[in-house]
């Protein structure tokens, strides 16, 4: 009965073990492929398309289009800049909001450009929904509305980053 016992503790003993390696290793995995995903991201936000789409949509959509339509109703090169800005964001958005990666990462690195994107973007992203009764950029809309209540300046206070003003080196 004594060996029973023993060897029936040892098993559960291996399958908890087993089960807790394969879950780190589960866990392991998943952030390498959620780092990965993240790196490209900030690869990405660096070349030259993206920064010509982000520009566009900052400083020339409202001069060029002062009345929203629906964005899929725009010059197509238009419509791509919108799209190349909406939908990195609105990735980003999926990856806070399953949860995949720490929104004060995102905010941290992104809260201000994606609040002002989504701000001058949120006009013709509504009229789109309203044209084909669809939630176009949501994941984008939930973004920028966490960092409308968690500003960058906020999560690098929380972070304790800190200040290094010119001439403060010896």
């Amino acid at each position: 009965m004594n060996l029973n016992l023993v060897t029936l503790l040892i098993s559960v003993i291996a399958l908890v073990s087993s089960a807790w390696l394969a879950w780190s290793q589960l866990r392991s995995s998943r952030k390498s492929t959620v780092l990965a995903m993240i790196l490209e991201g900030f690869r990405d936000t660096r070349g030259d398309d993206y920064l010509e789409a982000v520009e566009y949509v900052l400083y020339q959509l409202a001069v060029e289009h002062p009345q929203p339509v629906a964005y899929q109703q725009l010059p197509e090169e238009n419509r791509r800049y919108i799209q190349r800005v909406g939908l990195f964001y609105n990735d980003l958005g999926k990856l806070v909001a399953h949860g995949l990666v720490d929104e004060s990462l995102i905010i941290g690195a992104y809260g201000g450009s994606l609040l002002r994107a989504w701000n001058l973007l949120a006009p013709y992203v509504y009229l789109e929904r309203q044209e084909h009764h669809r939630q176009h950029m949501r994941y984008f809309e939930d973004l920028a509305w966490r960092a409308s209540s968690r500003r960058p300046e906020t999560v690098y206070r929380e972070l304790g980053l800190h200040v290094l003003p010119p001439g403060t080196m010896q």
